[in-house]
């Protein structure tokens, strides 16, 4: 069976919109919040990230998990999912995002430590922040 995209991928990200140039500057460095919209018609909670990689990384990883999703394969909060990088897993983590609910998609460090399990660095233990947390006014507490 041939796989077709059929969900939009939504991505908020300090710089100018390619389209509108309307420019970004309210997140905290490194962090966007880039999400799926259309996994429910496969009886699926969207996905999210925070952590701002390349946008095609990030389309990588969230089309990835939407085919895994559009193949039948169901995921929840708390699972460890394979496939995605070669060296490690992700971890799926429930949150909200504009009044509904997604599956985060947490990356460890390069230690492969994961946001609250010990010495996570900057800028991967900030993955952990909730949806309305990731802009500078209202994130990290000075």
């Amino acid at each position: 069976m041939d796989q077709k995209i059929d969900w939009l991928i939504h991505l908020v990200a300090n710089g100018a919109c390619d389209e509108c140039g309307e420019v970004e500057t309210d997140f905290l460095p490194y962090m966007c919040n880039a999400h799926t919209h259309g996994l429910e018609r496969y009886g699926h909670l969207d996905f999210q990230m925070v952590l701002f990689l390349p946008t095609e990384e990030i389309g990588r990883i969230l089309n990835t998990l939407g085919l895994r999703v559009q193949s039948g394969e169901r995921f929840q909060s708390g699972d460890m999912v394979s496939g995605i990088y070669e060296d490690c897993d992700v971890r799926l983590d429930e949150y909200e995002e504009t009044g509904r609910k997604v599956l985060r998609v947490i990356i460890p460090d390069a230690n492969n430590i994961f946001p609250g399990e010990g010495d996570c660095t900057l800028p991967y233990c900030l993955q952990l922040l909730k949806t309305d947390e990731l802009c500078a006014e209202r994130g990290i507490p000075s």
